[in-house]
């Protein structure tokens, strides 16, 4: 996941303001927040000087440091001295606040496991250092909402700056730090400032709004989860619904891009950034131990990161965002998140982008999403399309729902397919692994060492929107393998942009939860979800399906050049098209 502190908070956050609608020409001294075309507007003090900054430790009803005491949050919070009584509130939870630490990838160059060191390193240079001399984090986030009569809350996570506890990679304690805070607001909580006296939100009314990139967008996902009345809305960017699915993948350890050999106790002793760090030593390597790297199964400790399992509780109103390019937080994550919420009735609204990770909903969508939920206002935002696509070219498609309308699985076997290089008689093909290549590379495996399937060139422009799968019967010369998919585009010549991917481990092909051993030469079916995807093919192109075993960047990759067999003819690939492929 990428570390950004500052940068990815400043682009993803959402207003807030009070009741008392003025809805004319924003003017200084306004009694109420100004508000035109739904959306709030600069009226308070801009300047920090002339900004109410104040400190406090909020309790949190969890012990995870395991030192006999509750847990607390550091929180800083700001309003505008000159902005009404009570306002509501922006909050910004992030264990990047205090900076990061460097440390140790695991080791991905060895061999599967099957029943019977070179080291990375991460870093992350945006993360930021500190508060800053007006005492928060984020100043620069701050200095375009409490102009706009919004309260500014900075958490910081369990674990790191002057907070206590543990990090736990997206564990229940890490959930209920900011829920304490927003607990707090609400009238319910306890916090002392530095000198131990008791605090209360004076200024602040429990009308919440939870906003961030990446981890700090996976944190609002984890606390709508405990459906806290007051949290009212949330604007997840580039954030984790499940984090089994950012570190596995149907059975396979399968790592972020550009972090392989990350996993959750890694990123645990990352963020780690609390004073009296050995305290924590024996959480983190139980997180080790409960991860279980070695088969890859979803278990318990994953179960209780996954809050779409969860979805059910969620009352605050969703909007979601996500690079179709974001190979760190991988698409679906967004995807999955926004059908299980669509699936319970929540308020909720998708934007996807071509880019990769990072990347917000326009300002104005940003705005107009609090000031509906956190102020009450009826801007109609409620009534708009639920899904906004930004094209390769700047410009915005708003569709009803997502996957758009029209698209709808087609199913259709590899033996239909285009094999460069083969004759359609062949129905069995065997290749080889190739632990040096990657999809990401934009190049097509060499021969003999994966397969290509192409369809007959388009006639027309053909949008894929949703979640492909592909059924495959294989068989391997050996007890495991890797096993990936991935989703080109051919234009002509050698370049092939990637469109989507999956991966998979055989041992899982009847599931996520458990490893089944592999007979050597037995043919089975094993199924490849591909990450979701939202890709117009251009007239002219082709579709391209990649069938590889390893990608070197984000599967283990073992030694041996193991070897793999497909019956296309027993094969199929499922794309969620808006129209049917050319025969």
């Amino acid at each position: 996941m990428k570390r950004n502190a500052g940068t990815a908070i400043a682009l993803a956050l959402a207003a807030v303001a009070t009741p008392g609608l003025v809805t004319s020409s924003a003017a200084a001294g306004a009694t109420g927040p100004v508000v035109v075309d739904g959306a709030a507007q600069p009226v308070y003090a801009s300047a920090p000087r002339d900004w109410i900054v104040k400190e406090a430790w909020v309790t949190v009803p969890v012990d995870s440091d395991r030192d006999g005491r509750p847990d607390r949050v550091h929180v800083n919070y700001a309003r505008a001295n000159d902005a009404p009584d009570r306002v509501p509130v922006v909050m910004a939870a992030s264990p990047y606040f205090t900076g990061v630490n460097e440390v140790p990838n695991h080791n991905v160059d060895h061999d599967l496991y099957y029943p019977d060191t070179r080291w990375a390193q991460r870093t992350d240079a945006l993360a930021r250092q500190g508060n800053s001399a007006n005492g928060l984090h984020d100043p620069w986030t701050a200095a375009y909402w409490v102009p706009r009569g919004f309260g500014w809350v900075e958490v910081e996570s369990l674990g790191t700056g002057t907070s206590t506890g543990c990090p736990t990679t997206g564990g229940t304690n890490e959930t209920l730090g900011p829920k304490a805070v927003i607990d707090w607001l609400a009238g319910r909580g306890h916090a002392v400032d530095a000198r131990g006296r008791a605090v209360r939100p004076d200024g602040f009314r429990a009308s919440v709004g939870m906003v961030g990139t990446s981890y700090d967008g996976t944190l609002p996902n984890a606390v709508a989860t405990t459906g806290v009345p007051e949290l009212k809305a949330i604007i997840p960017i580039s954030a984790i619904s499940d984090w089994y699915d950012y570190y596995r993948s149907g059975g396979a350890v399968v790592a972020p891009q550009s972090y392989q050999g990350e996993d959750a106790d890694v990123l645990a002793k990352f963020v780690l950034t609390r004073a009296n760090r050995a305290i924590c030593a024996p959480i983190i390597k139980d997180l080790g131990r409960r991860q279980d790297r070695r088969t890859g199964d979803r278990n318990a400790f994953w179960q209780e990161r996954n809050y779409r399992a969860r979805a059910g509780r969620v009352t605050a109103a969703v909007y979601a965002a996500h690079g179709l390019s974001d190979w760190n937080v991988k698409p679906s994550q967004a995807g999955r998140w926004y059908r299980a919420l669509r699936a319970g009735g929540v308020p909720v609204k998708i934007y996807w982008h071509p880019g990769g990770h990072g990347g917000p909903p326009p300002q104005r969508e940003q705005n107009r999403w609090f000031t509906h939920f956190l102020m009450g206002l009826a801007n109609g935002v409620e009534r708009e399309p639920h899904a906004l696509v930004e094209t390769v070219d700047g410009s915005l498609e708003r569709y009803a729902d997502w996957p758009v309308p029209g698209s709808r699985p087609r199913t259709t076997s590899l033996s239909q397919w285009l094999i460069p290089g083969q004759p359609q008689t062949v129905t069995r093909l065997s290749f080889r692994d190739d632990t040096a290549y990657t999809l990401l590379g934009g190049q097509l495996p060499r021969r003999g060492r994966g397969l290509v399937f192409t369809s007959d060139p388009l006639t027309e422009p053909t949008r894929l929107s949703g979640f492909a799968r592909a059924d495959l019967r294989i068989k391997l010369g050996q007890p495991n393998a890797n096993v990936t998919v991935g989703i080109v585009e051919l234009p002509g010549g050698a370049f092939s942009p990637l469109v989507t991917m999956g991966w998979t481990d055989p041992q899982n092909r009847h599931g996520e939860w458990r490893t089944e051993a592999v007979t050597p030469g037995e043919w089975m079916n094993v199924d490849v979800d591909l990450e979701a995807s939202e890709h117009v093919f251009q007239a002219g192109s082709r579709i391209g399906i990649v069938v590889i075993q390893s990608d070197h960047e984000f599967t283990i990759r073992p030694p041996m050049a193991k070897t793999m067999t497909l019956d296309t003819r027993s094969s199929t690939i499922t794309l969620p098209l808006t129209r049917a492929l050319p025969r």
